[in-house]
């Protein structure tokens, strides 16, 4: 039996050492029972877990059809059937499941009524009396689940998210829950191990993710009944202010609307507040699961009516968030983390909090709840967590997207987010600027920080692009804003990025800027800049061939070219890491090879300032590793560059590089990529190499 060798798998399906016990998901056939039946037996049929998939429709015979079918794409033929094959659908009750099969977790994803949920949890606890229950509530807080069910402490919610297959994310209320501290780390264990991101909330109506999904699609109603502004024109805001789309996503999933009101009258019970009173508009919606809002795509919203959605919805989120952390249900950053992950956010409200200002996102929630005539408003809108000292001093303004901490004399920067943009710069910014100034640090190590994010870097964040299009002097003050955070990191104790998973584009660059690197196995390296139609301009350009030797040019320039990624080993040979170690000792080895490039005991890399001939080939593959056709205007800009950089010093070569980035965000190469990336499409660009 393998799950013997796993003590996460086996402390909750194999406690005993005997025969393994079920996972049972309750209401499989619904859309979050059956995502997660799917994504959590695949996680168990390498163990030989049975799954039992119970539902009362007779579409319980077909899932295992239906999971074949959804895997088919992207899973092995193999291990479909065996994920399937473990799997025992059964039509009835908990009454219908063979006697000879205990369980040892239960998944319930049934209807959102406490007159079904709680009679499901006494059948299973009469039977089954060790299985852990989790509930897949969206709203329930465990008190409301599981107040005086024997074995409570067994129970607990895992909230998920959609798309229900494969979105590995999941709020875990933890803070005032009936779950037991050990039952919390049994399952954080088990689903830690199978690679799922579990967030901590407390156990309060509606967490934390919902409260703003909720709450954005509660003043969405409330806006479209109070200005006539049509909920395309309102999502048409949105998708501008936060890139997010409240009514068209209601409209795709049935029964939305009646979830979101519900976790609004949950919130009400807390604090009965006209801030979360359901408008009048919302109620034949709530009534019928499947009416979908009025909706023409393509619809524009005016610019008047834009500047009426932002400051009421921003006056909303920020009202919601500022209860939140001002009462602990969940940490800035963990927020910020729910909105953009979870809701498809460009910035979670955290973020444009600490973008817009404190004071000033202060000063507007207020307006709106001035004029909204919201009761009980400090209540649910403390706005006095908005500020670094007092209430809001320990929220974490300035670590949404990055930590900051030292041990042992390295100070460690921790990247929360994948893509760099105006707020992660600035936080950066100053993190490595408190960690030069420290006395107690020698060296500084700059990582993913394993939770939010676990890649080096993904590049630049492309909304950040968009403004900037086609407006020279714009683009040229975004690239030396951003540069000057990075310029940081050769400003005086030596520094090391630990690379793992991926390093592309503006990531990479971020890793070139520091004195040294080393890579964890499997790590990915690229410039993937000219597919964005943009050229690199944090360093690019320059950095690589700097940190290598002339006879890796030709490489380094093919690489910058095309856009295509190298691995670690191949990093490694072209001299743009120090070394390459397993991923569980990366951590270990880049703050042991910090302290040494700090205590002399290990040189620093090789690093050129002066400058040198490089020659570039521009007749390399025209095409990306996609097989994309890149641009052959941006093409000649960046062999151009690259070589006029080269026979620079460091100095004036960053200079330059930063004019001629500005001029590529003016090319017809940029405004396709960019518009391309951001619609999730290939570029067809305007003047293909081939």
């Amino acid at each position: 039996m393998e799950n013997a060798r796993d003590p996460s798998v086996a402390a909750i399906f194999q406690p005993d050492g005997g025969p393994p016990r079920a996972l049972l998901v309750a209401g499989c056939c619904g859309n979050v029972g059956f995502g997660k039946l799917g994504q959590l037996a695949r996680i168990l049929a390498r163990h030989g877990v049975p799954v039992i998939a119970l539902d009362l429709s007779p579409a319980v015979e077909q899932v295992a059809a239906r999971l074949a079918e959804q895997f088919a794409p992207r899973v092995a033929p193999a291990e479909i059937e065996a994920i399937t094959r473990a799997i025992i659908p059964i039509r009835g009750g908990i009454a219908d499941i063979p006697a000879d099969l205990k369980i040892g977790l239960v998944f319930e994803a049934v209807p959102e009524r406490l007159d079904i949920k709680k009679p499901l949890y006494a059948a299973i606890r009469a039977r089954d009396p060790e299985a852990l229950i989790f509930s897949a509530t969206s709203g329930f807080t465990t008190r409301h689940l599981f107040d005086g069910l024997p074995g409570a402490d067994r129970c607990g919610v895992l909230h998920p998210f959609f798309p229900h297959l494969t979105n590995k994310l999941w709020e875990l209320p933890e803070q005032g829950a009936v779950t037991s501290p050990a039952t919390l780390k049994q399952i954080r264990a088990f689903l830690g191990r199978a690679g799922m991101t579990l967030i901590s909330v407390g156990d309060v109506p509606s967490f934390a993710a919902d409260r703003l999904f909720c709450g954005m699609m509660l003043e969405a109603v409330r806006i479209h009944e109070s200005t006539g502004l049509s909920p395309a024109q309102i999502d048409d805001a949105c998708k501008q202010l936060l890139g997010t789309s409240p009514f068209f996503v209601h409209n795709l999933i049935r029964g939305a609307n009646g979830l979101s009101a519900h976790c609004m009258e949950l919130m009400r019970e807390e604090v009965d507040s006209t801030l979360y009173a359901i408008p009048d508009a919302w109620q034949p919606y709530i009534a019928d699961p499947g009416k979908q809002w009025p909706y023409e795509r393509g619809q524009k919203c005016p610019p008047e009516g834009v500047a009426t959605v932002r400051a009421r919805m921003f006056g909303m989120l920020f009202a919601l968030t500022a209860r939140m952390l001002a009462h602990g249900i969940v940490t800035a950053d963990a927020l910020n983390y729910l909105a953009e992950k979870a809701l498809a956010f460009r910035e979670g409200p955290p973020a444009l909090i600490a973008a817009l200002g404190l004071e000033q996102a202060a000063e507007l929630t207020r307006a709106f709840l001035v004029e909204q005539r919201i009761t009980r408003a400090d209540e649910v809108a403390p706005l006095d967590v908005f500020s670094r000292t007092g209430r809001g001093e320990h929220v974490g303004w300035d670590s949404i997207y990055v930590g900051r901490s030292v041990s042992g004399g390295v100070g460690l920067v921790s990247l929360k987010r994948s893509t760099l943009g105006h707020t992660l710069l600035a936080e950066f910014g100053r993190a490595v600027d408190a960690l030069q100034a420290d006395p107690a640090v020698e060296a500084i190590v700059v990582a993913p920080d394993g939770l939010y994010n676990r890649d080096f870097g993904h590049g630049a964040d492309i909304g950040a692009f968009v403004p900037v299009l086609g407006k020279r002097d714009a683009a040229l003050a975004l690239i030396q804003g951003w540069k000057a955070a990075l310029a940081k990191l050769r400003a005086g104790k030596p520094t090391v990025a630990a690379i793992v998973g991926r390093a592309l584009g503006g990531g990479m660059e971020l890793a070139s800027s520091c004195h040294a690197r080393i890579a964890g196995e499997g790590a990915v390296i690229a410039q993937p800049e000219p597919t964005v139609g943009v050229i690199p301009g944090l360093g690019g350009c320059h950095l690589l061939h700097r940190s290598s030797a002339p006879e890796h040019y030709a490489a380094l320039n093919e690489l910058l070219l095309t856009g295509k990624s190298i691995n670690a080993a191949r990093a490694r040979e072209l001299g743009l890491v120090s070394s390459v170690v397993p991923v569980r000792d990366l951590p270990r080895a880049s703050g042991e090879y910090a302290l040494a490039l700090a205590r002399g005991t290990a040189p620093l890399p090789p690093f050129r300032t002066g400058p040198a001939e490089v020659q570039v080939d521009r007749g390399v593959d025209p095409r990306n590793e996609q097989g994309v056709v890149l641009d052959a205007e941006l093409r000649d800009l960046l062999a151009r560059t690259i070589e006029d950089t080269g026979a620079l010093d460091v100095a004036a070569a960053g200079a330059l590089e930063e004019q001629r980035a500005a001029d590529s965000l003016c090319q017809s190469a940029a405004r396709v990529g960019v518009t391309a990336m951001s619609r999730g499409k290939p570029p067809v660009f305007e003047h293909p190499l081939a």
